[in-house]
C-alpha cells in the first residue's frame, strides 16, 4: 500500500488524474476499463476533468463504469450517474457506447445481474473475476466503500462482481460491485479528502486484521495494487 499526500483537495485531484493519466499509458490496449464513484469527493475530480483535460485525456479508449449507484432514475439528484453526466460527461468526448451505467431505476436483483454479466463479458478475467485497469473508489466516514456496509462481510466475498445492498439506516437499494472484483484491479485507487475522513482512514489503513471490519479495511489489506490520494486534511491523524 502506498499513501500519497497533498496539501489541497485540487492538488489530490489533479494527482488522480495524473495517475489516470499513466495507467492509461501503462494499457497497451485499445479498450481501458475505467470504475468510478459518487459523493463529493468524485464532483471534485469531475470538475477538473470537465474544465482541465476535456481534450489531453484520450477519452476515445476509456470505457466507463460504475462502483455502485443508488437505485433510482438517472434524473434523481442521488443518482451517481446523474453526478457524472451532469459534471463531466456533457464536457468530454467519450464514445455513447462506452457509457456503462448501471440501470438504478431497473428491478436492483435483474439490474445486479445484468451489469456482472456486462462485466463479465467485457473485461479480462482475473482469477474468475474482472479485471479493472483503474478504480477510484472512496470512503464514508463508516468505513464503508463501494455500497458495502459494516457488517455486510458477505458481499466482500460474493460469488457474483456486483451485489445488492441496503443503506443500514435508510434502507434504500444500492447495486454495488462486490470485493472480489475490487481487489483483483490492476489499480486500486482509493482518493480521500477532508477532515471528516481523517479518523476513519487511521482504521481502515491499519495492516492488522483489526481493518477488517471496515469494507475498506479489507479491500485495502487484500488488493493485488492498492494506493490512498489523500489531503492533508484527512491524513492528520496518519502517522
Amino acid at each position: 500500500m502506498k499513501i500519497h499526500t497533498f496539501d489541497t483537495p485540487k492538488e489530490t485531484a489533479r494527482a488522480v488524474t495524473h495517475q489516470l493519466l499513466k495507467q492509461l499509458d501503462t494499457v497497451r490496449k485499445d479498450a481501458f476499463n475505467l470504475a468510478i464513484s459518487g459523493g463529493h469527493t468524485s464532483e471534485l475530480l469531475f470538475h477538473l476533468w470537465a474544465e482541465i483535460y476535456p481534450q489531453s485525456l484520450p477519452w476515445q479508449r476509456v470505457h466507463l463504469y460504475w462502483v455502485d449507484e443508488r437505485c433510482v432514475p438517472p434524473t434523481d439528484g442521488d443518482s451517481n450517474y446523474g453526478l457524472a453526466k451532469r459534471t463531466f460527461l456533457n464536457h468530454v468526448k467519450i464514445p455513447h457506447d462506452q457509457i456503462h451505467r448501471i440501470l438504478g431505476e431497473a428491478n436492483p436483483d435483474h439490474e445486479a445481474q445484468r451489469y456482472s454479466d456486462l462485466v463479465k463479458k467485457n473485461l479480462p478475467d482475473n482469477d474468475g473475476f474482472p479485471q479493472f485497469d483503474l478504480l477510484i473508489l472512496g470512503i464514508g466516514t463508516d468505513g464503508h466503500t463501494s455500497s458495502i456496509f459494516p457488517g455486510q462481510k458477505d458481499l466482500l466475498n460474493y460469488p457474483t462482481p456486483y451485489a445488492v445492498s441496503a443503506h443500514p439506516e435508510t434502507h434504500q437499494y444500492r447495486i454495488a460491485l462486490t470485493g472480489q472484483p475490487m481487489i483483483r484491479a490492476s489499480m486500486t485507487l482509493f482518493h480521500i479528502v477532508g477532515a471528516e475522513k481523517a479518523e476513519i482512514l487511521t482504521n481502515v489503513v491499519d495492516p492488522s486484521p483489526a481493518a477488517d471490519q471496515y469494507p475498506a479495511g479489507y479491500v485495502t489489506r487484500n488488493a493485488d495494487n492498492v494506493a490512498y490520494f489523500i489531503d492533508k486534511a484527512a491524513a492528520k491523524y496518519l502517522k
